[in-house]
């Protein structure tokens, strides 16, 4: 299961929902965090759109991946128009 967010350049940064460990907003910049990739920060002027894409899962998330997932989820749909 990947969280895929695209910028309004067109481009899409894909992250793997596996031991997410946090996400929010740090003045101007919306943040996802998991263990494996570190925490990559997304400008918020710069977001068009987000979507969650499944596939087969060879790693189950975890129950604390959902909970942040989430609340990425919420934080993204207020975020955008």
């Amino acid at each position: 299961m990947d969280i895929i967010i695209t910028l309004k350049d067109g481009s899409e940064h894909t992250l793997p929902v596996f031991r997410l460990m946090e996400c929010g907003i740090d003045q101007k910049t919306f943040f996802l965090e998991n263990k494996k990739t570190g925490r990559v920060d997304f400008p918020i002027d710069s977001l068009s759109g987000f979507r969650i894409a499944l596939k087969s899962l060879r790693v189950s998330p975890e129950e604390g991946d959902f909970i942040v997932l989430n609340t990425a989820t919420i934080i993204l749909s207020q975020l955008l128009p």
